[in-house]
């Protein structure tokens, strides 16, 4: 045999070993996708059977409407109307829940930067309330004339 068939040989052997596991797994995912595409399929045929009940009542309700198939476009008109209001309204909403989560971590970082003497374990004392001679704080709504004279 060649140098140029040993070699040939060689590298055919070499791709059909890289090839094999490649064609395994190949046909794995088409033995999933083929389980897959079996229950969509047995969803779809769910759903048909949903959307044939739905046109039959939507029939016998446009049947009974003077000039039903108008009264019904106009309904479901208004339907989606209400639909994309909804919808702008959820987009506020969420834009509003994202700002007032970045607002309220700025505020609860803002809160703890501000009271490093709760840190420390000595409670903080507000500027407003005062103390007295013997040293124990009163609360501004405690206030008697004794703090006030004292």
């Amino acid at each position: 045999m060649e140098n140029w068939q040993l070699t040939l040989v060689i590298l055919a052997s070499v791709f059909v070993g890289a090839l094999i596991p490649l064609l395994v797994k190949m046909g794995i995912t088409f033995h999933r996708a083929g389980n897959e595409i079996a229950e969509i399929g047995a969803q779809m045929k769910r759903t048909m059977v949903h959307v044939e009940v739905i046109s039959e009542r939507v029939e016998v309700l446009s049947r009974g409407f003077k000039g039903g198939e108008t009264d019904i476009a106009d309904l479901l008109k208004t339907v989606g109307h209400v639909a994309q209001g909804l919808e702008r309204n959820m987009k506020t909403v969420n834009m509003l829940s994202a700002i007032m989560t970045t607002v309220g971590s700025a505020v609860g970082a803002f809160v703890k930067a501000r009271s490093p003497a709760e840190e420390a374990g000595n409670p903080a004392i507000p500027e407003s309330i005062g103390v007295p001679g013997n040293g124990a704080p009163i609360s501004p709504l405690a206030v008697s004339t004794d703090a006030i004279d004292g």
